[in-house]
């Protein structure tokens, strides 16, 4: 098996002490970059718990060279990119996706809003709201709360213990002495010398570093004897058994480990890998033999140092369970300490890494050059120093969840109805035959498939000269009728394993049911996703299982937006129907052998118009918040309507967020603008709130649509060409194998023809406002409005 090496990384120290990392993705359209500040929430004052998170929000809200509405997150968004922020224990990152040209005007705006934000009185007061609505939908959140008991069972005063999201009682904005420690908290850690900047994109690497060095080696390096306070001890735990009371029975076992050694990265990595593996002989083979799970999760809550808090969920296991799963996870350390297979799992962790990286987005690629070069020759000593503490119990927290009625627990910022138990009897294991799974045929090149599928339609579209990862798209009828959701649910576990296993190895796997039948994307390395096809589709074709109850989408708006689908609905699937993108001959002729007998794929009809006013579909979801989508259809497909609503979309997407996020305060996550869903084309606006019902919600979004007229007609044709230049590179025929693919799959369920989107282009280039107006009014009068929503509407 011939597969790509991933590119090399460079590196360079700036004489004010940033620390910048670059790699070339020569297939990739845009730059990805991270930027990490090595301070988060264990190092804010601990008088104003989420002061950190806070800082983080504010300094979107303007900054010395740059207003609201000209700054970093205006600028990506008129451009189609992607911005985000989020900030961690002991780190706070900043990052974005941009056209590749448009990288040393995005890096500008960044630094300039981490290095002189304005910090506005008015500004602040407006986002503590914002921060106290995501503080609510938090301490709601099942697996915050999940997380937040575990972190109960540490050593009094360590950090991990405090729920720091900060809300309207922790954020004193009035008070001078908050003030002052927001700026002393800026001033001290928002300097180079604690910055590190991580760039992915199709530039040489050494450009790349070039522009980076320009603008971050012209900041202050801030204060030299400036350092992290070290984090308090996590051991001994103050409270080894605790009892939640949560709507979610089961059992979840929590490990704290405190050992001396520069970092945990390498082993912990070691280990999750190791644990998540469904292979026979492996912990989860051995957790289903003894019927005591289905699925085994396992995750770093916090890392920093020699300290960590790994999470592990067992999902099926009942809470009476716990004694006995505990014991099997113990058995399993025990055995598997000093093993002298971990050298050759440790091979073959590091092939699979260097495979994911191939498949990685520019984005994704420098969010994981952010962490540091591990240190392999003491990854063995801290892999055993952790297996030889969860063989004897050290640091093992056990946490039961279930119904039964528990005191509050003194926690710090989140009430927990929780108790601390005695620890159960101990159960015993007999001998399990626990071993290292061995490597996967996938990556040892084997044939893996002796299923023949059924008739097939098929087409492949040769990729880019530079190679890159490729695409395969699948779409196939469901073998049963009924709820869509139900069937996804049991479909999803049917394949769970065989999916872990190939997102081990870069195959970046996505699986949804709208009713006309299932649709599935892969995209990873060519000459991998024939042979993992063959594995994945016999399940999806193959009859019904038991029913599955849908698992939680955690995220309410999230939950409605893997729904979005079902308002979307395509000719039901009769075939098995497919589409690759990048791959060679010998891959294109591995599917077709796979296959009883192949034809070539046609396109579908465009689906026809539905007049029905507004289509509204309520989802029960459990949450104090609600949440709705409006999705409306384009009213017609020829490429002239289109490019009107994509030009319309690009123009609102930037005011519905000011409107309805910074003006009126409803919620802290909304979307506007042009969406392809199963090959629907049209204007998505989606909105979490607090404070306001779904009806409500509808009625804001509605007003804000008919407010938009009169701001749209100001609009000159110098702003309308800033705008149409900015989507341009979005209806432009992608070049890059993930994103051709995507395009043409789009296409294809649309019933378009693949010259559309060069149409669309053309058409692009001749609007005019005159064009925009009229899009805006074919929007007002459409009789085609889909809701989806988490409420019933209005009466009226």
């Amino acid at each position: 098996m011939i597969l790509h090496a991933p590119p090399s990384t460079s590196v360079r120290c700036l004489a004010n002490g940033a620390l910048l990392r670059a790699q070339q993705q020569r297939w990739a359209q845009s730059v990805g970059l991270c930027l990490r500040v090595a301070a988060g929430s264990h190092d804010e004052p601990l008088a104003y718990p989420g002061l950190a998170h806070f800082l983080e929000h504010l300094l979107f809200l303007g900054s010395r060279e740059y207003p609201v509405d000209q700054g970093l997150m205006a600028f990506v968004q008129r451009h189609g990119g992607l911005v985000n922020a989020s900030t961690q224990a002991r780190h706070t990152d900043f990052v974005c996706e941009v056209p590749a040209e448009l990288l040393h005007p995005a890096l500008m705006r960044l630094l300039d809003m981490l290095g002189q934000p304005l910090l506005a009185i008015d500004a602040q007061l407006r986002e503590r709201e914002v921060l106290h609505a995501e503080y609510q939908a938090r301490s709601q959140d099942a697996d915050s709360r999940i997380d937040h008991a575990l972190g109960q069972a540490l050593a009094a005063g360590h950090r991990c213990g405090a729920f720091l999201a900060g809300d309207r009682s922790t954020l004193a904005v009035e008070s001078a002495e908050f003030q002052q420690a927001l700026r002393d908290y800026h001033q001290r850690h928002y300097q180079a010398r604690h910055m590190s900047l991580t760039l992915v994109g199709p530039q040489p690497a050494e450009q790349l570093l070039d522009i980076a060095e320009a603008l971050l080696g012209t900041l202050p390096a801030g204060e030299s004897d400036v350092c992290s306070a070290p984090p308090l001890d996590l051991l001994p735990l103050r409270a080894p058994c605790l009892h939640l009371q949560h709507s979610r029975s089961g059992v979840y076992l929590g490990l704290a480990v405190q050992i001396d050694t520069r970092d945990l990265n390498a082993s912990l990595d070691l280990l999750l890998d190791a644990l998540h593996d469904p292979a026979p002989g492996g912990l989860l083979d051995g957790l289903r033999a003894l019927q005591l799970c289905r699925q085994l999760q396992a995750r770093v809550l916090y890392q920093h140092g020699g300290q960590c808090l790994l999470r592990l969920d067992f999902p099926g296991a009942s809470s009476e369970q716990g004694a006995a799963v505990r014991a099997a996870v113990q058995s399993w350390a025990t055995q598997l300490q000093g093993d002298t297979d971990w050298s050759l799992r440790l091979q073959h962790q590091q092939q699979a890494a260097a495979l994911r990286l191939l498949g990685l987005s520019p984005l994704a690629a420098a969010r994981e050059l952010q962490s540091p070069t591990q240190d392999y020759s003491q990854t063995f000593r801290d892999l055993n120093a952790v297996l030889a503490r969860l063989a004897r119990g050290d640091g093992l927290i056990e946490l039961q969840c279930g119904e039964q009625a528990r005191p509050l627990w003194p926690a710090i910022g989140l009430d927990l109805p929780l108790q601390a138990l005695p620890m159960p009897s101990p159960t015993l294991i007999s001998n399990h035959p626990w071993r290292l799974p061995g490597n996967d045929p996938l990556l040892a090149g084997a044939a893996v498939a002796s299923a023949v599928l059924p008739l097939a339609a098929l087409r492949h579209h040769p990729g880019q000269v530079e190679g890159g990862p490729s695409a395969l798209y699948w779409r196939g009828p469901c073998a049963a009728a009924g709820d869509a959701a139900a069937i996804e649910a049991g479909l999803l576990a049917r394949s769970a394993d065989l999916r872990w296993r190939g997102e081990r190895l870069g195959i970046a796997c996505q699986l949804s049911v709208p009713a006309a039948g299932w649709s599935l994307s892969l995209r990873g390395p060519a000459p991998l996703l024939p042979a993992f096809s063959a594995l994945l589709l016999p399940l999806l074709l193959a009859a019904r299982d038991e029913p599955v109850e849908p698992a939680s989408q955690g995220m309410l708006l999230r939950a409605l937006l893997q729904r979005l689908p079902q308002l979307c609905e395509l000719p039901r699937a009769s075939r098995l129907e497919g589409l690759s993108v990048g791959l060679g001959a010998r891959e294109q002729a591995q599917l077709n052998e796979l296959c009883v007998a192949v034809e070539p794929l046609t396109d579908l009809s465009p689906a026809p118009c539905i007049e029905t006013g507004v289509d509204w579909h309520q989802v029960a979801q459990p949450s104090t918040d609600a949440a709705l989508l409006l999705f409306c259809p384009l009213p017609a497909v020829d490429a002239c309507t289109e490019a009107a609503w994509r030009l319309l979309g690009q123009v609102l997407q930037g005011r519905f967020y000011q409107r309805l996020r910074g003006e009126l305060q409803l919620g802290y996550a909304l979307f506007a603008g042009f969406r392809q869903v199963e090959g629907c084309r049209g204007l998505l606006f989606a909105l979490q709130s607090p404070v306001c019902e779904a009806a409500g919600i509808f009625e804001h979004i509605r007003a804000f649509l008919f407010e938009q007229r009169q701001s749209l007609a100001a609009l000159d044709d110098e702003a309308v060409s800033r705008y149409r230049d900015a989507l341009l590179p979005a209806v432009s025929p992608a070049e890059a194998n993930l994103a051709r693919a995507e395009q043409l799959w789009q296409l294809r369920l649309a019933g378009l023809p693949e010259v559309h989107l060069q149409r669309v282009q053309q058409a692009l280039v001749a609007l005019t406002s005159s064009d925009l107006l009229r899009a805006h009014e074919q929007l007002l009068s459409a009789r085609d409005w889909r809701v989806l929503a988490s409420g019933a509407p209005s009466p009226a």
